[in-house]
């Protein structure tokens, strides 16, 4: 298993400011790429001390402390640069293109042994690795907003990454406290489909009928949360749930799963640059209405959460533990459908086909009512 001590991260933003200093902190050396010597050093005082420097004053880390962190990080403009990483996080931007490019060149200028992985969100890492050789060092590793704060990672696995590689990217992860699961290739990966799911499902009721405010409450009611799916889409960013919601439609829909289309009134508020409004208005008392919300959500859950598993993306336990601990759901989607009951979650998955949302999984097809085993 190859040991990692320097870790490289092309792209600085948010996300990746967040995956460089948890592994800083984490005792890793880490250099981070930016497209100029003017972004490096703005990077690392947005990225790095700005951070640090609040924790010092809240009394979370000493000046000392502070300094042996940022001691570990250093910035270029150049690729050459990352030749001394043991492994190198692309955190580029949402682009196809540009991702392809930087695994293309991190490949160029990195030894044939360096680990080259993807933090992308959407886009399966077999797209992405076209222009790198010995295909084996190459995986995904994909954080969950926000990087610093979120404890799940997703490594993801495709047909040609070794174990070498697999192995030592979760002792990494370990290593930087986090808790990873495993995850085959797919479009989006484990977690994201069926989060995205969700609030594509929820969406689609909004209108006069029913506010922002209501497909709030009902979303915790039915899954039992602090926070809803509504609060969650605002925090993420409407534009990142409407493109994010439109390239899972697009891998997925014409497939033996389907999935859910994006809603006009999604693209409507993205392209107004607003939020869900989750102040205003009255919250709907009416209880038909309520419950087919309520239904039509679990019942997408559901249904995408068995197609996972029946594909052998993920394991049943590693999608709750992903569940679980990414969205901070009280209860993954097979332990809710075990305390439900087989027949009533057969009911839910129907509702979820017959609106469209997704095909019906091969369980609920052949109905199959045993309950879900070690859950």
């Amino acid at each position: 298993m190859k040991d990692i001590k320097t870790v490289g991260v092309v792209g600085f933003g948010v996300m990746g400011a967040a995956i460089g200093l948890n592994a800083a902190m984490s005792g890793y050396r880490v250099v981070f790429k930016e497209l100029n010597d003017e972004l490096v050093a703005t990077m690392f005082a947005k990225g790095v001390k700005k951070p640090l420097e609040k924790r010092v004053a809240k009394g979370k880390m000493t000046q000392e402390q502070m300094d042996a962190v940022t001691g570990m990080i250093t910035g270029t403009s150049s690729y050459d640069d990352l030749a001394v990483c043991d492994l190198v996080i692309e955190a580029a931007v949402e682009k196809q293109d540009l991702k392809i490019q930087v695994f293309t060149d991190v490949a160029s200028a990195c030894p044939a042994d360096s680990i080259v992985v993807s933090n992308t969100s959407t886009f399966p890492i077999e797209s992405l690795m076209t222009g790198v050789p010995s295909r084996d060092r190459v995986a995904g590793l994909h954080y969950f907003f926000p990087a610093n704060v979120n404890r799940l990672v997703e490594v993801i696995r495709h047909p040609e990454t070794s174990d070498d590689t697999y192995e030592a990217l979760m002792a990494f992860a370990r290593q930087n406290r986090k808790v990873p699961i495993t995850v085959r290739d797919f479009p989006g990966f484990a977690i994201n489909p069926v989060f995205i799911a969700s609030y594509l499902i929820l969406d689609a009721f909004f209108g006069d009928d029913c506010n922002a405010r209501t497909l709030e409450q009902v979303s915790q009611d039915a899954l039992g949360v602090k926070f809803g799916i509504m609060w969650v889409q605002n925090g993420t960013g409407l534009g990142t749930c409407y493109h994010a919601g439109a390239s899972m439609y697009d891998y997925l829909a014409a497939t033996e799963i389907g999935y859910p289309a994006v809603p006009a009134s999604l693209k409507r508020k993205f392209e107004g640059g607003e939020l869900w409004d989750l102040e205003g208005g009255e919250i709907s008392t009416d209880a038909g209405l309520r419950q087919a919300v309520s239904d039509r959500l679990l019942g997408g859950i559901f249904a995408i959460s068995t197609h996972l598993v029946e594909q052998r993306v993920v394991s049943i336990t590693d999608l709750e533990l992903g569940i679980t601990t990414s969205l901070a759901w009280p209860r993954g989607p097979f332990a809710m459908m075990n305390e439900k009951g087989m027949a009533e979650v057969k009911r839910l998955v129907d509702v979820s086909a017959a609106a469209g949302d997704f095909k019906l999984p091969q369980k609920f097809a052949e109905n199959d009512l045993t309950p879900w085993p070690g859950v």
